[in-house]
């Protein structure tokens, strides 16, 4: 029998910061700015996946590790993430914070 898999709307109409860690070929999409209550694994294949809810179970965010190359596309449908209020032509693109413990 095949399971049903749990689907997760972004509600938020801010545009997206997508962070990106080229070291650790990671990625994380921001939706919104609250605390994370709650992070559930996603099953994949070619990556690390977790989606980050908020207290009411609305997404904060997506991360993504182990992605050499993604497409945003892509990584929703994997996350099982639709954002349809979201207009992508605004996302903006960061790249992450150098960790000084590492150094």
């Amino acid at each position: 029998m095949k399971s049903e898999r749990q689907m997760f709307v972004v509600h938020s109409k801010m545009a997206p910061v997508i962070t990106v860690d080229s070291e650790v070929d990671a990625v994380y999409v921001y939706f919104k700015r609250c605390k994370v209550a709650k992070t559930v694994e996603i099953p994949s294949k070619t990556m690390i996946l977790n989606v980050d809810l908020d207290a009411r179970g609305e997404v904060v965010g997506i991360e993504a590790i182990g992605g050499r190359q993604l497409e945003v596309r892509k990584l929703l449908e994997t996350a099982h993430v639709s954002a349809p209020g979201i207009d992508w032509s605004h996302a903006r693109f960061r790249s992450a914070p150098a960790d000084p413990v590492a150094k």
